[in-house]
């Protein structure tokens, strides 16, 4: 339905598109400058040293990446790393086969994150990648192959954050007293570089902790945004927010409360040829269609009656080759498929991001843990795409543990027991997966009793996925099905029950 006026009321008419419940998986490139360090996340902001206010952990980690950047790189800023960001070696054709054959659905681009460097051709913003650094438009080339391959294509923005993040560049440094470069004027880029290029687009103005930004930086933002959704017509957009950026409710408002994300929505619903959706971190139920729930390395304890998304990282959000234990490790295929599992159960999708390096490359780690989701989803993938929640998402003891973090961050690598187990529904079939194998050969499924009462009938059938037809039984406390020596996958043990 079209027509959509820049209203909560209005919005809330708009329907999440069909493909988003169906695809389950999918991959996010969340790549760009910040990635030349090597260092991981928030490089842009901590290369500028320690802040007064800020937590012990982000004071912890600027130290470091502090030092990292004086002892590789000597001086500079933020606007430094976008020139020696090259991606030389960038294949977005390869890399989109890659994530294809690990099963992935569709696909997310990082169009500017909170360095306030956008990745495409910005009419708008002149520190952009086909003017510095790469000198290509790194956007349009996966949309490209992202339509190329079939995948629906999304865009995700980080760089309303920039107002409170990259105002560090204001300060001087720690240790020597000397000023950023926050300060510099176009003028100052005479003979340099970035000869033609004026700092104050790049970074905020300088401005009080916790000052509201003017008007015109929401409106810049929303600009570039519309650039880039009119330009590349992505089917997801993905905002990091709490709510709409300078809206109400968003990490930074706008002075005066911004309305210009429910204009966006209207636009974007109202132009994009499949329907499109916006996802943000904080909906209330109302607003469940009007934008799509995204929960950052947060898994839900229930299923949702909206689909969502659970977003997360193989590791850092930028490449790190540090093994510092406060930083994000490596993820195993055996947790990606169980987060997966878990998600889909409560009517959620996944969306994996996998870290490239500088050059544009992913590293053999990752071409290991895609090769390995891949072959499950092969296999069980019948269980996972174009399913609904059953009845029950889930039976176990094993919880999602404390959460933690200004997110909530619950994500973790469980140590699941054979009782742990999901459930999907597809057609007249329930999948029951088995988060752990039964050391003595048989599962329990509790909900699947007659006790129960949760089926309708008796099963005609019950099959373990990859293996074939198994020997069961259905009593009132449990169904039992007799599993083989070996359990056909790895990860996971999908129960097909028809």
């Amino acid at each position: 339905m079209r027509g959509f006026l820049p209203d909560w009321e209005s919005l809330r008419r708009h329907r999440i598109p069909e493909w988003f419940g169906e695809v389950k998986f999918g991959i996010w490139s969340h790549w760009g400058p910040q990635s030349v360090a090597s260092s991981g996340d928030w490089y842009a902001r901590h290369l500028y040293g320690m802040q007064p206010a800020s937590e012990p952990w982000e004071r912890r980690r600027a130290d470091r990446q502090h030092a990292h950047h004086r002892a590789r790189f000597g001086a500079g800023g933020a606007k430094d790393l976008f020139q020696r960001w090259r991606a030389e070696r960038f294949d977005p054709g390869e890399l989109i086969d890659l994530y294809v054959s690990s099963g992935a659905r569709y696909f997310v681009a990082l169009a500017a994150h909170c360095d306030n460097f956008d990745l495409w051709d910005s009419g708008r913003h002149a520190w952009n990648a086909t003017r510095v650094g790469p000198r290509r438009d790194i956007v349009g080339a996966w949309e490209q192959a992202a339509r190329a391959a079939g995948l629906p294509f999304g865009l995700s923005f980080h760089n309303n954050w920039t107002w409170r993040w990259l105002d560090v560049a204001h300060g001087a440094d720690p240790a020597t007293g000397e000023p950023h470069d926050g300060g510099l004027t176009k003028g100052d880029g005479a003979g340099t570089w970035w000869e033609g290029l004026d700092p104050a687009e790049l970074y905020p103005a300088r401005h009080a902790p916790g000052a509201k930004p003017p008007p015109q930086v929401a409106d810049r933002f929303y600009a570039r945004v519309r650039e880039a959704i009119d330009r590349y017509r992505p089917d997801l957009v993905y905002l990091d927010d709490g709510r709409l950026p300078f809206d109400a409710g968003s990490v930074v408002e706008s002075e005066p409360v911004s309305t210009r994300g429910l204009d966006l929505l209207a636009h974007y619903y109202n132009t994009c040829p499949t329907g499109g959706l916006v996802t943000v971190k904080d909906v209330p139920d109302a607003d469940r269609t009007a934008v799509v729930l995204d929960c950052e390395r947060r898994q839900l304890d229930a299923a949702q009656p909206y689909p969502w998304q659970f977003d997360t990282s193989d590791g850092e959000w930028f490449d790190c080759s540090d093994d510092d234990p406060m930083f994000h490790p490596r993820k195993t295929s055996q947790q990606v498929v169980h987060t997966l599992i878990d998600v889909v159960s409560k009517n959620g999708t996944l969306l994996l991001n996998v870290p490239q390096r500088a050059d544009g490359t992913v590293d053999d780690h990752a071409r290991t843990l895609l090769g390995e989701v891949g072959d499950w989803l092969r296999i069980c993938g019948e269980g996972v795409y174009s399913t609904t929640p059953w009845k029950r998402a889930a039976e176990g003891a094993t919880g999602l543990g404390e959460t933690k973090g200004y997110e909530g961050y619950n994500e973790a690598d469980r140590a699941y027991r054979p009782g742990d187990i999901r459930f999907t529904r597809r057609g007249d079939a329930v999948y029951a997966t088995l988060l752990a194998w039964p050391e003595d050969g048989t599962a329990a499924i509790t909900s699947l009793g007659t006790g129960e009462g949760l089926l309708k009938s008796r099963p005609a059938r019950v099959e373990l996925l990859g293996h074939g037809p198994v020997a069961w039984r259905q009593a009132e406390e449990a169904l039992y099905a007799d599993l083989p020596p070996t359990p056909p996958t790895k990860a996971a043990y999908m129960l097909k029950i028809t």
